[in-house]
């Protein structure tokens, strides 16, 4: 039968739809098809919309989004220790999947100096680097061609976790790694956590301190319960708490702890702490200096003196002087003493081992931690338990109280990201912005839902082999397999997330766990930290001051130090009959010897920035464990 053109027209067309509506579930990614399509030129975002089919009555509309990662990168990668890493370990082969991609590690570690210069010199860098000991920092890798840079509009849209901690943390956020007055960046800085916590806690004898008669009130005392099989048999005996006892009383504590034989036995063999003479500044003493409202570790730290009105380091802040006069009493009483010959850490960590001592300036991230026994049951609590005193009772308080209302100890910084080498990702000049999206895609998909399973396995394993929790999922601190009883199928590299989470670990054992909760809760960052009112940097003094400021340090600071070092070393030996005396006539030099100049060009200067103090509080109920 011949059928008329029309009719042909019309089966033509119906057998067109039929192929088109077959054919669009079976369209190859990136395929190119010639039905209703919508492509965006963004890297990864290509959506496709299929042809309405209409028959009669009813309509039939279906949308098919084509794969994100269609488009296939191989990225070498240089970030941790990685010189001995055997490629194809399980947590790579599952991204590599998801993503599209296929990892190769430079086996060579972040910290090789000699390595990194040699990859250099050879004018090579891998697509995405962590060159922690690289001769070349950001700015120079950037100049000489070796890196690209990062456009504020790609961390927008590929990356918008990180851009989200960048809008918390501004405005130092945006100004870091920048490039020039552009928009665009050297590298991406890590996101740390320490600005929100100090580097270390002040851990008290809490035996000693009810044998001698002070005592915390029971209901002011929280357990760190611990369940491993290490230190389960200590549980009961670790607390921490809010309480603080008064400046006077805390004192008359470290006399009792010297004098009133806390320990039991009979023998004058015990006192309060450890010390350091005057002219030492570091961390460990800055619980110290932290009573009155200053910390020694970082000179770059302004304080407005409420005597003179200026604003001057810590060193000619009247602080300073009443520090002084407290850590001399302490130790000529013999409440405080020095630590003997060697390697000062080696040496603290023995006289503390001894059992013989009250208070510790504490590191806090080792405290009652289960793993790396080489180093961490050097430190208390758990170096008394297995050494000397299974018995001893401890408890954590925020600070030492001091005689006014400014107190505390420092964070151990004071911004989340950095400029430092050993902070900045960089990403080679060869890096594709398509594969810099793919990049940012993966990390950004662990940093907005960690806990999801794919995330949570890729990042940290499967329970029962990986670890296991010490009580409820995700309500407890997973106990991590020894790497060598895990299968090797399931090794892992754990490269591969960056360091932008910008949250604490709340997972990694049960005293930390415990600890860092109770810390963030009742807002010791807020309540127990000392500030400063300026604080010498870039950012805050322009670049134009600063250069000029840094001239004039080199120029003077050695004279200025030397009339500091003076006297505190006179103060310390017992040579100044009366410090509030002699004081005055300290200053006196002190500003003869250049910190006039100083105070009046630079620290007094109104374009020098006041420092702006991070909103703890909204950056911590922004933690997902808190959501």
């Amino acid at each position: 039968m011949k059928l008329s053109k029309p009719i042909i027209i019309l089966i033509v067309l119906s057998m067109m739809l039929s192929f088109v509506a077959c054919s669009q579930t079976e369209n190859q990614p990136g395929a190119t098809t010639t039905s209703a399509q919508v492509t965006t030129t963004k890297a990864v975002t290509t959506t496709q919309k299929q042809a309405e089919t209409t028959t009669g009555a009813v309509t039939t509309t279906q949308q098919v989004e084509e794969n994100p990662f269609a488009e296939f990168y191989e990225i070498s990668w240089l970030h941790g220790m990685c010189a001995n890493y055997e490629e194809g370990a399980w947590d790579e082969l599952m991204l590599e999947e998801k993503y599209n991609i296929d990892l190769k590690i430079w086996t060579i570690n972040h910290t090789d100096t000699e390595g990194l210069s040699m990859m250099l010199a050879a004018g090579e860098i891998p697509d995405v680097g962590l060159l922690t000991n690289a001769p070349l920092w950001p700015p120079a890798q950037y100049a000489e061609k070796f890196t690209r840079s990062v456009p504020l509009s790609m961390i927008q849209q590929y990356f918008p976790h990180y851009y989200e901690k960048m809008l918390q943390n501004q405005p130092s956020s945006f100004q870091y790694n920048k490039i020039g007055d552009t928009d665009e960046y050297y590298g991406l800085s890590a996101i740390n956590v320490t600005f929100l916590r100090s580097y270390n806690v002040s851990l008290l004898r809490l035996d000693w301190m009810e044998n001698v008669g002070h005592e915390i009130p029971e209901n002011e005392l929280t357990n760190i319960t611990m369940t491993d099989d290490k230190f389960g048999k200590f549980d009961g005996q670790l607390y921490i708490t809010n309480y603080l006892f008064e400046h006077d009383e805390m004192n008359d504590i470290f006399r009792a702890f010297t004098e009133d034989d806390p320990d039991g036995n009979g023998e004058d063999d015990t006192y309060a702490a450890v010390t350091w003479p005057h002219t030492w500044r570091n961390h460990w003493s800055d619980l110290y200096w932290g009573q009155f409202g200053i910390i020694g570790s970082d000179l770059g730290w302004l304080y407005l003196d409420d005597v003179s009105g200026n604003i001057v380091p810590a060193y000619a802040v009247t602080g300073y002087r009443d520090y002084m006069k407290w850590a001399s009493e302490m130790y000529e009483k013999g409440y405080m003493r020095t630590l003997g010959e060697g390697n000062w850490r080696d040496v603290q960590n023995m006289t503390w081992m001894t059992g013989k001592v009250g208070y510790f300036n504490a590191d806090r991230q080792v405290i009652a931690r289960p793993d790396l026994p080489e180093t961490t049951d050097k430190q208390p609590p758990q170096s008394i338990w297995l050494n000397t005193d299974p018995d001893a009772k401890f408890v954590i308080v925020p600070c030492l109280a001091g005689p006014n209302d400014n107190f505390g100890t420092r964070r151990y910084e004071l911004t989340a990201m950095s400029e430092n080498r050993n902070r900045v990702y960089t990403f080679a000049s060869t890096v594709s912005d398509g594969k810099l999206a793919r990049v940012f895609t993966m990390w950004n998909d662990y940093c907005m839902d960690p806990f999801s399973d794919f995330n949570d396995k890729v990042h940290n394993g499967i329970e029962n082999i990986h670890f296991k929790w010490s009580g409820e999922p995700f309500n407890s601190s997973r106990m991590i397999t020894d790497a060598t009883k895990i299968p090797p199928q399931y090794r892992m590299g754990k490269f591969w997330s960056g360091n932008f989470l910008g949250e604490e670990n709340f997972f990694a054992y049960e005293a930390q766990r415990q600890i860092l909760l109770f810390q963030y809760k009742n807002r010791w960052v807020e309540k127990y930290m000392v500030e400063p009112y300026k604080f010498i940097s870039i950012l805050d003094m322009g670049q134009e001051m600063y250069d000029a400021y840094r001239k004039d340090y080199n120029e003077m600071n050695s004279t200025i130090m030397a009339v500091v070092n003076d006297f505190a070393t006179r103060v310390w030996e017992g040579q100044v009959g009366d410090v509030n005396t002699e004081w005055e006539q300290y200053l006196t030099q002190l500003y003869s010897a250049g910190l006039q100049t100083m105070v009046d060009k630079y620290y007094n200067n109104e374009a020098f920035k006041l420092y702006d103090v991070p909103d703890f509080d909204k950056i911590i109920k922004g933690f997902k464990q808190f959501q």
